[in-house]
């Protein structure tokens, strides 16, 4: 059965192939885009890879407790990717309060300065 993407879904994916500071590898993602984009373009989603290297960087909320999941979400380098293709593989969901936290990070990146 063909994985569709959630929002809020936590997923293993492949990230190659990638160019300069872009993650690498197959590994954990967090699915940000809502599910009437996922639905849309039907292939793909916006996602946020997961990392267990701690940069103390603000823009990498921690995934806490709650999942079996560990390691900090990457918002500065959320793409959309091809999930089909990739290989994605539903692992868990994340908590609620972490994917608002992390939409409003993304979102405070394309929002218009005034």
């Amino acid at each position: 059965m063909k994985y569709t993407a959630k929002q809020g879904d936590i997923i293993w994916i492949d990230f190659d192939p990638q160019t300069g500071h872009e993650q690498a590898r197959r590994r954990p993602a967090l699915v940000v885009s809502n599910d009437s984009f996922n639905n849309l373009i039907g292939y793909g989603a916006m996602v946020c890879p997961i990392t267990n290297t701690d940069r103390g960087a603000k823009l990498h909320p921690e995934l806490d407790s709650r999942t079996k999941t560990t390691g900090f979400i990457m918002c500065d380098q959320a793409k959309i990717l091809d999930i089909s293709n990739r290989n994605a593989k539903y692992v868990e969901k994340a908590p609620d309060e972490i994917v608002y936290e992390v939409v409003d990070i993304i979102i405070g990146f394309i929002e218009v300065e005034l």
